[in-house]
């Protein structure tokens, strides 16, 4: 029986879709940098911006900006909070009052920065997993050079997530089959929470077994030459491409080194 695919991958004809997986790790790693070394919080909200427009041209936005508006807007809350609110800083200037509580236009400032790195952060790695078949990416990486077991961890670290998702899902339906409540108040989550943490875990464990003998049957440390299911090309262009991100990271490094 075929193996499920639990990734997040979208099935497309984009322009990104196209692309060797490698570009796309590398372009995703240089973007991540840039604005995290950048100090102007112009330069993280023109790649985050032009992010979202690539998700749109890859035709992945419906489940991109879902994952991102689960992660995105709790950190922006979590950061205003913290940063805007609560510990602004030691020089300080009111931004906006709303009745008694004062945003700080210092922490403001900081939490600005700080959620659009993370944003393009997110978004980078999220066009990844949405647009890059994981066979693909495995298959792209070894064709560089990077270890047979590594790219394995690669690829599998973007399948957990989902994975995992998926079977507490399962757990979950089965265990309201029997009479479990899981929407009932607080005790009572927090006791349907630990009542199916013990069988995720175990299964987790179950299947991460099931797939290294299933690995070492077909031969997963075998040396030699190997023969891949796809053919990944790699452009010249994608090749100056990535060059061109290196030299950008170089550049941005440069620049905050001078300024």
């Amino acid at each position: 029986m075929a193996e499920k695919d639990t990734s997040i991958y979208q099935p497309g004809e984009s322009v990104l879709h196209r692309l060797n997986p490698v570009t796309e790790i590398i372009l995703a790693v240089c973007l991540s940098l840039i604005v995290f070394i950048a100090p102007d919080y112009r330069v993280a909200l023109v790649l985050a911006v032009a992010l979202f427009g690539f998700v749109f041209i890859a035709r992945v936005h419906n489940l991109v900006l879902r994952l991102y508006g689960v992660v995105a807007l709790p950190f922006a809350f979590f950061l205003l909070l913290v940063q805007g609110i609560l510990a602004p800083g030691k020089k300080v200037t009111p931004l906006l009052s709303i009745g008694p509580v004062t945003i700080w236009e210092q922490g403001f400032v900081s939490a600005r920065l700080i959620f659009l790195r993370i944003s393009v952060l997110i978004l980078a790695f999220l066009l990844l997993a949405t647009t890059a078949q994981p066979q693909r990416i495995r298959i792209a990486l070894i064709e560089k050079g990077v270890p047979n077991k590594l790219a394995y961890v690669f690829v599998a670290s973007l399948q957990i997530i989902p994975e995992m998702r998926d079977r507490a899902q399962s757990i979950t339906e089965a265990q309201q089959a029997r009479g479990l409540d899981t929407k009932a108040n607080l005790r009572t989550r927090l006791q349907s929470i630990t009542a199916l943490m013990a069988p995720l875990l175990i299964s987790t464990l179950i299947v991460a077994n099931t797939r290294a003998l299933a690995l070492n049957a077909r031969g997963f440390e075998a040396t030699g030459q190997r023969t891949f299911l796809y053919d990944i090309p790699d452009s010249t262009g994608e090749q100056a491409l990535r060059y061109i991100a290196g030299g950008a990271v170089i550049a941005t490094l440069a620049w905050r080194i001078v300024a």
